[in-house]
């Protein structure tokens, strides 16, 4: 019994499979977070812009 977990410990840690995965979710997720930064301080800029049009 302890030999089947410990040999299936270190299938798992061997496996990369699903690590690239992970990598692209981070990645996609670190991108989606920049454009929601850069969203809202341009959001924030056009209206700044449209405010000094219209007094």
């Amino acid at each position: 019994m302890i030999t089947s977990i410990r040999n299936l410990i270190v299938r798992l840690r061997n496996d990369e499979r699903g690590l690239t995965a992970v990598e692209y979710a981070v990645l996609g997720g670190i991108i989606v977070g920049a454009l929601g930064i850069i969203g809202a301080a341009f959001t924030t800029e056009l209206g700044t812009a449209f405010g000094r049009l219209i007094p």
